[in-house]
């Protein structure tokens, strides 16, 4: 069985109400492109983990318990206290136009790669057949915290494993369209 580690950030979503124009009523959920890949693998019957991390609040006991309940494995997810995961904001137009709103500069998942636990978790990678990411997850590390991950990645694909990179782009990740055209390069 093909065996995925999905690298990535979950997010709260907070989605404004049909027919709320006026922006008033939201619901709460989560997700990220990375999670979402991840659900729908596991879904799919295949044996994925997410590798991301969270706070030690409410919110991220109840993400890692919806995955966990759909199958995703969660056991390299790391907690950190003193962080939370992100937030973002979807607004729908009165004609169905989505724009999206991010608060996500403190979030936990930002600091994945910069933790003591890092290179464990970028040694694991060589274990899994895929290793799936995207670009929003490299907008999200520091330049170090990238650095090691594309390093990891080469020595994964050396040792067989499959890279599979999603080039799902929001500009507003990047400090400006350079930097982002150096790293997706």
């Amino acid at each position: 069985m093909t065996k995925v580690a999905c690298i990535g950030e979950c997010m709260i979503e907070l989605k404004q109400a049909r027919g709320d124009c006026q922006g008033g009523l939201y619901s709460r959920g989560y997700g990220g492109d990375t999670l979402n890949t991840s659900v729908y693998l596991a879904r799919l019957g295949v044996d994925v983990d997410y590798i991301t991390a969270l706070g030690h609040d409410p919110m991220s006991d109840e993400m890692i318990a919806g995955w966990a309940a759909e199958g995703v494995g969660t056991g390299r997810v790391r907690r950190l206290k003193g962080k939370l995961p992100g937030l973002y904001m979807i607004q729908t137009d009165e004609f169905g136009d989505r724009r999206f709103f991010h608060w996500r500069e403190s979030a936990a998942a930002r600091s994945l790669m910069d933790l003591p636990e890092t290179d464990d978790i970028l040694d694991s990678l060589p274990a899994y057949d895929v290793v799936y990411l995207s670009a929003i997850t490299l907008s999200i590390y520091s330049v170090q915290g990238r650095t090691k991950l594309i390093g990891a990645l080469h020595r994964a694909r050396k040792r067989g494993a499959r890279i599979v990179f999603d080039t799902n782009f929001r500009a507003s990740g990047w400090p400006d369209p350079d930097v982002a055209r150096a790293v997706l390069h």
